[in-house]
C-alpha cells in the first residue's frame, strides 16, 4: 500500500539541519559582538557635559547681570584731580538728595517713583559747571526697590534724550554705598 502523506524525516535529521542553520547564525552574528549597551561611559560623557553647561552658564549669566560700578580709592593724601568737588546722591524711598561739595538740593518722588526729568536737568546743571567731572557716589537706603536704583544710576549715567537736544553722557563712574539712615 502506498501512502498518501510524505514520510516524515528522521527525527535527526531535523536536528541536524535546525543546528547546521543554528550554526550558521551564530557566526553571522558572532561579528556584532554580545549586544548588550554599555552605558556607563555614556554616564560619564553626560556627567562631564553637565559640569560644563552649568559653569559655561553661570559664567555668562554673570556677565549679563554686572553692574559696572568704580570702587572708591582710600588714599591719605588728596590728589591733584580731587579738588574739593564731591558729588553724591541719596536715594530713599520718597525722595532724591543730590549733595555737590556740602550742599543738599532734594527731589521728591512723584507717584512712588524717582523723578527722572527733575534729576537729569539737575545733573545736567551740575555737568555743565564741572565738565571734566566724572565721578558720583550714589548712596541707597535699604528699602529702595532695586528698579529705582537702576533707573537712578542709568539717569546719572546719561541724560535721556529730550526734544531739542541728544543723550548727554553725566557721570559714568558710580560708587555705590549705604545712604545715612537718620537723612530723611
Amino acid at each position: 500500500m502506498t501512502s498518501l502523506f510524505q514520510a516524515e524525516p528522521e527525527y535527526e535529521e531535523v536536528e541536524q539541519r535546525r543546528s547546521r542553520r543554528t550554526r550558521r547564525l551564530k557566526r553571522k552574528l558572532k561579528g556584532y559582538g554580545d549586544g548588550e549597551l554599555n552605558i556607563v561611559s555614556m554616564i560619564d560623557v553626560f556627567a562631564v557635559m553637565v559640569f560644563f553647561l552649568l559653569v559655561g552658564s553661570s559664567i555668562s549669566a554673570s556677565k549679563l547681570h554686572t553692574l559696572n560700578l568704580t570702587i572708591p580709592v582710600a588714599s591719605n593724601t588728596p590728589s591733584s584731580t580731587q579738588a574739593d568737588f564731591q558729588l553724591a546722591i541719596s536715594l530713599y524711598d520718597n525722595k532724591v538728595l543730590v549733595s555737590k561739595s556740602g550742599v543738599r538740593t532734594s527731589i521728591n518722588h512723584i507717584d512712588a517713583k524717582v523723578d527722572i526729568d527733575s534729576l537729569s536737568n539737575l545733573l545736567r546743571s551740575i555737568k555743565a559747571e564741572h565738565p571734566n567731572e566724572e565721578r558720583v557716589s550714589l548712596l541707597v537706603a535699604d528699602n529702595v526697590p532695586y528698579e529705582q536704583i537702576i533707573r537712578v544710576m542709568d539717569s546719572v549715567r546719561e541724560s535721556p534724550p529730550t526734544e531739542g537736544s541728544d543723550a548727554v553722557p553725566l557721570f559714568p563712574a558710580i560708587s555705590m554705598g549705604d545712604a545715612e539712615v537718620g537723612a530723611k
